[in-house]
């Protein structure tokens, strides 16, 4: 069964006339007709019935029933086909925000100024959600900041994101360190989203019993306002902390007792091979910008 002939096989029925799906498809009655006949001997039962002097014809019960295979049939084969046509230089990738502004932005914009073909699908997650994107083969590459025993997913451990206090607030520190003791856990803008154990660790040791954040917010971006009451502050990775520097003018500093360096892991699929030519040039790309 080939796809032309499913499409003869649809046009007649859209058209009810062989003459009519001739001119519409610009081939000739006597190809329509040996195609359609060639169709039913294959299937082995009629799809219209044949009646003299009858212009317009009718599907048969076994044709009705077919038509909606027919159009899936059809589906199929035009999604086959524009599978085909992107694939080679299509990239899809899902990464947290802080690991794209971190490591994966430099690398974007020098493949797609090398790569004029290269067509681009990038998806700001938390990690969570990256996993199950990559569980369900909807991303190429995935970043996430943990690891995760899901089923067929290789993560590898790529760097370490270290941590820095962003606020308004002059808290003078020396040299800009300065002691978690000075920090209102109640006026914490905190970054939600992951699974952050070493903040959490960190949290605990330094503000145990004390009041907890007001606000959880999953985008660096988002914070810029909110920060701006006295006191407020957030705890961001340290690449973060430097781009709402550059953008807000929001001051930057160190901690005296950091909470311990996040890993970022590399996703990738386990049973998908390096198939396209997008994924085999970006793993070149990550395998040079990775430390």
């Amino acid at each position: 069964m080939q796809n032309k002939d499913i499409e003869i096989f649809l046009e007649i029925v859209q058209s009810r006339n062989i003459t009519k799906a001739a001119e519409h498809l610009f081939l000739s009655q006597s190809v329509i007709s040996t195609r359609l006949k060639k169709l039913e001997e294959e299937l082995g039962y009629e799809l219209f019935t044949r009646s003299k002097g009858v212009r317009e014809m009718e599907l048969t019960r076994q044709g009705r029933e077919f038509v909606s295979i027919a159009v899936r049939w059809k589906n199929l084969f035009e999604e086959a086909d524009l599978l085909r046509e992107r694939s080679q230089y299509l990239l899809r990738l899902a990464a947290p925000e802080s690991v794209y502004y971190d490591f994966l932005e430099p690398i974007i914009v020098t493949m797609m100024q090398q790569v004029p073909e290269l067509k681009l699908s990038l998806q700001i997650n938390d990690s969570s959600g990256i996993y199950d994107m990559m569980e369900n083969n909807l991303i190429d590459f995935g970043f996430a900041s943990y690891e995760s025993s899901r089923p067929n997913i290789i993560h590898r451990h790529i760097y370490d994101q270290a941590f820095c206090i962003a606020s308004y607030t002059d808290f003078a520190g020396d040299g800009g360190i300065i002691s978690p003791l000075i920090l209102d856990p109640g006026k914490e803008v905190q970054l939600s989203g992951g699974n952050f154990s070493s903040l959490a660790l960190w949290r605990e040791k330094w503000f145990s019993g004390r009041s907890s954040c007001r606000i959880e917010i999953n985008s660096p971006h988002m914070m810029a306002n909110l920060l701006k009451e006295e006191g407020s502050w957030a705890l961001l990775s340290t690449v973060s902390g430097e781009r709402m520097a550059e953008l807000y003018g929001i001051k930057i500093y160190t901690l005296s007792d950091p909470p311990e360096k996040r890993k970022i892991y590399l996703l990738r699929h386990e049973g998908l091979a390096m198939q396209t030519e997008a994924a085999s040039l970006f793993s070149g790309m990550l395998t040079r910008s990775i430390p």
